[in-house]
């Protein structure tokens, strides 16, 4: 499949006021919470390599295209089953790791998303954390079916979507994410058997 996405930083003040707007509006939103090691090779920008743990359930998900330079991205997506046995998902980190050397290249993300899926988007508001808290929103079409733009318009997002490209990435992550450098194997395990748990 085919999707366009956009996405947007926002306040703490706005992540709650939307969250009481899209709730009164949607419904009750699907809570999730979310570890990803996010594998990307900055020479590769449109490659965009991660394992996740959603929920407890454990996959390795590719997104190829468009990654930044631009306030809409289309990008296809290709998703892979892992087992939820922690030694296992280490030792899948471990190969993606080798594959992707260097310092900069293994970023640890912690989410906390609200999602409302609608029959033609899904909108997920976030709050992100890690070295301190940030929050943010994305939208995701079907790029056949759904114009993105009137979508983030009638919802009110339009004007807030944030033009990323890899060097707002860069700011982000040193801002926010953790470096996989940062920890040793036990505290990479323990972090991959709490999301499990979840």
């Amino acid at each position: 499949m085919m999707e366009e996405e956009s996405w947007g930083v926002l306040t703490k003040t706005q992540f709650e006021k939307f969250m009481d707007l899209f709730t009164k509006r949607f419904g009750k939103p699907i809570h999730s919470k979310r570890l990803s090691f996010s594998f990307w090779d900055h020479n590769r920008n449109g490659i965009d390599t991660r394992i996740r743990i959603t929920d407890g359930k454990a996959e390795v998900m590719q997104k190829i295209g468009g990654i930044g330079d631009t306030k809409l991205r289309v990008r296809s997506e290709q998703r892979l089953k892992l087992s939820s046995d922690i030694e296992e998902l280490f030792s899948a980190y471990q190969i993606l790791r080798v594959l992707i050397p260097g310092d900069d290249s293994c970023y640890i993300y912690q989410h906390d998303n609200y999602i409302f899926k609608q029959s033609d988007f899904e909108l997920k508001i976030t709050h992100q954390i890690g070295k301190t808290d940030k929050y943010n929103f994305e939208v995701e079409v079907d790029t056949k079916k759904v114009d993105l733009n009137k979508v983030l318009k009638d919802l009110g997002l339009l004007e807030m979507v944030t033009f990323a490209n890899a060097e707002f990435w860069d700011k982000w992550n040193e801002e926010l994410n953790l470096r996989d450098t940062e920890l040793d194997e036990k505290q990479i395990r323990d972090l991959i058997g709490k999301y499990l748990k979840i």
